[in-house]
Order: C-alpha cells, then structure tokens, then sequence
C-alpha cells in the first residue's frame, strides 16, 4: 500500500469513527432518566467505534513503518 493510499484510509476511518461517537453520543442523550429502571437495553452498542479504533490503530502502526523504511 502506498504512502497516499494509506493517509486516504486513515483521513476516512477518522471521518467514520467520529460519525460513529456523535451518534452514540445522541443515543446516549436521548436515554430517558426512568429508563434504567425499566428492564430494557438502555445504551447503545460500541462495536462498530471499537473496530473503527482497532483499524486506525493499524493503519497508524503501518504508516510508522512506511515512514521509518523511506
């Protein structure tokens, strides 16, 4: 993978996993004050800001090794 090609994917996993906090931030928000008493699934799901941080994490690590090689 090329330098380039390599910042365009770090550049749009970033764009994504902010996409993805102001979301859940919304969620978050939007969970009433009695809705913890009740017995349903109050939070969101972090799966997907987990994996977008875990790619971001490799591409970093891959572009550490790019720039130490050039």
């Amino acid at each position: 993978m090329t330098l380039k090609q390599l910042k365009h994917r770090i550049d749009k996993t970033t764009a994504a996993l902010e996409r993805e906090r102001r979301k859940n931030s919304g969620i978050i928000a939007d969970v009433g004050w009695g809705s913890g008493m009740r017995k349903v699934r109050t939070g969101p799901s972090f799966r997907r800001e987990n994996e977008l941080e875990g790619r971001l994490r490799e591409y970093m690590e891959e572009l550490k090794k790019l720039e130490e090689t050039a």
